[in-house]
C-alpha cells in the first residue's frame, strides 16, 4: 500500500482593507507634522516662527508647550576647567594650556555623538573642587606648595599637622585626588612637549567659571583659579602612554 502525500496549501492572506491604509497614512502625517510644529516652536528663532507667528504658538499652548524645567530644575551654572603647564626646573616653565578646552574641542565640539573622553579632565577638577571646599584653608595651602619629591607623603603629613585637620578618609581621598592629577598633567607634558623636552615637574590650575545670576545676567561670568604647586612626574601602573599621545595629538 503506497502511502499518500498530502500537500497543505497556505491559506491566501487577505489584503487589508484600504480604509485602514487611509487612517494609517493620515495618522502618520498628522505626527510628522505635530512633530515638525514642536520643533519649530521649541527652536530658536527663525524664518519658520515668524511666518506661522501666532498659529503655531495657539496650536502648541497649553497643552503641547514644553515645560524645560521638568529636565533642569537646577541647571548647570558652573563649569570647571583644568590647566598643566610643565616645568624644567624650579625657574623655568613652559606656558599654561587648557586641556579641558583641548578635550571639549577635540571630543565635543560638532560632534553628533561625542565622545565620553569630552570629560575626563572637568570630572576631575570637578571632584576636586567638592573636596577642596570641605578642607581648612591651611589644607588648602598645603595643596598649593611645591613637592618635588616624596611629594604626598610629605603632604599628607603637612596636612595632618594642621590645626583641626580632616579626616583620614577625606585627606587620602583628596591626596589621590592631586596624585591622579598629577598622573595626567606627566601625560600631558610628555605628548604636547615632548618626553625627551627636559621637563621635571608639573603643575595643574583649576578654574571655575560661574555664570552670572539671572538678574544679573548682563555681566560677564566670574573666573576663580585654585592653584596646586609643582609636582614631581608621576606614573601609574598600566598607563598607556602612546594611546595618550596619539589622542591628544588628535586634539591639536
Amino acid at each position: 500500500m503506497r502511502d499518500q502525500e498530502t500537500a497543505t496549501t497556505p491559506e491566501r492572506q487577505e489584503p487589508r482593507p484600504t480604509w485602514i491604509k487611509v487612517v494609517a497614512g493620515g495618522l502618520g502625517a498628522l505626527l510628522c507634522a505635530h512633530l515638525f510644529a514642536t520643533a519649530v516652536f521649541v527652536g530658536p528663532a527663525n524664518a519658520a516662527k515668524e511666518s506661522l507667528g501666532t498659529t503655531l504658538t495657539s496650536y502648541m499652548q497649553p497643552y503641547f508647550q514644553q515645560e524645560w524645567s521638568l529636565f533642569a530644575p537646577t541647571p548647570i551654572s558652573v563649569e570647571y576647567s583644568m590647566l598643566v603647564r610643565g616645568w624644567y626646573d624650579a625657574d623655568s616653565s613652559t606656558e599654561w594650556v587648557d586641556v579641558t578646552q583641548l578635550e571639549v574641542d577635540g571630543n565635543i565640539l560638532h560632534s553628533l555623538a561625542p565622545s565620553r573622553a569630552g570629560i575626563i579632565t572637568r570630572r576631575l577638577a570637578g571632584n576636586m573642587r567638592k573636596q577642596y571646599r570641605l578642607i581648612s584653608r591651611e589644607e588648602q595651602e598645603v595643596l598649593a606648595g611645591n613637592y618635588h619629591e616624596d611629594a604626598w607623603a610629605r603632604m599628607e603629613e603637612a596636612m595632618l599637622a594642621t590645626p583641626d585637620p580632616s579626616s583620614d578618609a577625606r585627606i587620602s581621598y583628596v591626596l589621590r585626588l592631586d596624585r591622579a592629577m598629577a598622573a595626567y598633567a606627566t601625560q600631558f607634558a610628555w605628548a604636547w612637549w615632548g618626553r625627551d623636552s627636559g621637563i621635571e615637574y608639573v603643575e595643574v590650575q583649576i578654574q571655575e567659571t560661574r555664570a552670572p545670576r539671572f538678574d544679573d545676567r548682563g555681566d560677564d561670568p566670574s573666573v576663580t583659579t585654585r592653584e596646586f604647586g609643582r609636582r614631581p612626574l608621576y606614573l601609574y601602573d598600566d598607563q598607556d602612554s602612546a594611546a595618550f599621545a596619539e589622542a591628544i595629538g588628535r586634539f591639536r
